[in-house]
């Protein structure tokens, strides 16, 4: 069952709260309104995907935005959270919880956390963005040994891969062309070429066919391309440039991600496409 909003955010500010007590930031209440910002993807905003294991249903991923009052200021909270269901929440369930926050005036990254919960494992890593000194903080935590630490070098551009997913929404992105990223994995600053091929129609059960651009991302480790699995994925050709369509193949399986709901500011143009 989907949680209200009002237990959604009475559940990130506990966690939140629990985060300032480990890391020593200040919590107070909120002053003020959020600022009046342009931004490129509506806040309020939830999006659904349901995920593929070849052809079987096997969860669900639920990406929101939301304004959150962190350290004395006002951020954006984009959060993804995956949940396996059917037959493989009894096999190897999954629970995953993915949160960044973001500055609204710059858009960039400021904290991101990792929350993994998949089958017996558990993940759980804190990233913190010190653009002033150019550098970011990676920390993960470690039940039977010492927390890793890790310093990393920074660049204007650099995103933690949520945070790029939602900056990819303003890219004015042309049809046969090439674009360059660097992408913030783990505690590894990792170069992404997308190339885009072509327009396609994306058959989404809820809405229809939608025309979508085809992106192909490939990433380099060293100057090395990595071989071990393809993606590709579709944005909605308009203005919102939703991701409607992601496919992984790789030699152990082929996982596909369709767009299933919009809810929220955005909604209702989403709904005139309804079959």
């Amino acid at each position: 069952m989907r949680e209200t909003s009002g237990v959604k955010y009475l559940v990130f500010s506990i966690w939140v709260l629990c985060c300032a007590l480990l890391h020593g930031e200040e919590v107070s209440e909120p002053t003020g309104d959020p600022p009046a910002v342009s931004l490129p993807f509506p806040m309020g905003e939830t999006l659904t995907y349901q995920i593929y294991w070849g052809i079987l249903a096997v969860g669900e991923s639920v990406a929101t935005t939301q304004w959150v009052w962190v350290d004395n200021r006002w951020l954006i909270e984009i959060k993804f959270r995956t949940q396996s269901n059917g037959i493989l929440a009894s096999l190897y369930p999954v629970d995953d919880t993915v949160v960044t926050l973001v500055d609204p005036e710059t858009l960039r990254p400021l904290q991101y956390n990792l929350d993994l919960n998949e089958g017996k494992n558990r993940r759980l890593t804190y990233t913190r963005f010190d653009w002033p000194n150019a550098r970011a903080k990676y920390l993960k935590e470690h039940e039977d040994k010492e927390d890793e630490i890790k310093i990393i070098p920074l660049k204007a551009g650099n995103r933690d891969l949520v945070s790029f997913m939602y900056f990819l929404r303003q890219t004015p992105f042309v049809d046969k062309n090439t674009y360059e990223f660097e992408v913030l994995a783990d505690y590894k600053i990792y170069n992404l070429t997308v190339k885009t091929s072509g327009n396609d129609k994306i058959l989404l059960e809820n809405y229809g066919k939608v025309k979508s651009l085809k992106l192909i991302p490939e990433a380099t480790f060293d100057g090395v391309f990595v071989r071990s699995g393809k993606m590709e994925l579709w944005l909605s050709a308009d203005k919102a440039q939703l991701l409607t369509k992601l496919v992984l193949d790789t030699p152990f399986a082929n996982v596909k991600i369709l767009l299933k709901s919009v809810e929220g500011p955005g909604a209702e143009t989403w709904n005139k496409r309804k079959p």
